[in-house]
């Protein structure tokens, strides 16, 4: 069952099913839109109209964030797991490695999406690697974009624009394309090796925000979102508990 956080449902499937799903949606030659969520994400759609619409409408919202399990369980709701949009991504190319699927990725600097494209051909040389773009190009070139990914015809479209940018373009073309079309944030700078993700004991204890925020301290006021994010939901349960 969904979980709803602040209106955004949150999928409550462990990162297996997540993968076994994302799995028969390809295989079955579907398209799924897939968020991957957390509390800045849901604070950005409370002050945003037109991201709101594109991240309800999105096919699967997962919870990448410790914030949105601790969310979850101030509700009296349980999400098992944190799906992490990076491990996912990962899961995913392990899939597309064993079974020949194509990938596209779209976004970051032309020097980070080469990085990123170089770092899964070596990982995953199984996969096909079917087309890349970087995430410099205006609206007058977007088009022309789309219509690169549509004749590559990928199973994997990952799109690193940033939000709310990705999820927006997602929204706008994803009837154009078939398979799985995910945002996919900073994924790229971090396969490119220009960012390094936290170790896994911090992330293990929650604590990936932080480390983050050590290597990036200019991010300090979106971080600010988190605190904001479970007030509400302490809100949130208040009006629940009055219905």
């Amino acid at each position: 069952m969904a979980v709803s956080i602040l209106g955004v449902s949150f999928s409550d499937r462990t990162m297996d099913e997540t993968v076994a799903l994302l799995v028969r949606a390809v295989e079955d030659g579907r398209t799924v839109h897939v968020v991957t969520a957390n509390p800045e994400i849901v604070m950005q759609a409370r002050r945003n109209p037109d991201y709101a619409a594109a991240v309800r409408g999105a096919d699967l919202i997962v919870p990448d964030g410790v914030g949105i399990l601790i969310g979850a369980r101030l509700l009296g709701r349980a999400i098992p797991e944190r799906v992490a949009g990076y491990d996912l991504l990962h899961r995913l190319m392990a899939e597309a490695d064993r079974r020949r699927w194509r990938v596209f990725l779209l976004g970051a600097t032309p020097e980070a999406n080469e990085g990123a494209l170089r770092a899964l051909q070596r990982q995953y040389p199984g996969a096909v690697y079917v087309g890349h773009h970087h995430g410099y190009f205006g609206p007058d070139e977007e088009e022309a974009v789309v219509r690169r990914i549509e004749d590559a015809r990928p199973h994997l479209l990952f799109v690193s624009l940033g939000v709310p940018r990705q999820e927006l373009f997602i929204a706008r073309h994803k009837h154009r394309f078939t398979g799985v079309c995910m945002g996919t944030g900073g994924s790229f700078d971090v396969l490119a090796g220009k960012v390094k993700r936290a170790p896994l004991l911090w992330q293990r204890l929650g604590l990936e925000w932080l480390y983050r925020l050590i290597q990036e301290p200019w991010r300090w006021r979106r971080m600010l979102d988190l605190p904001r994010f479970l007030w509400a939901v302490v809100r949130q349960r208040v009006g629940v508990n009055k219905l």
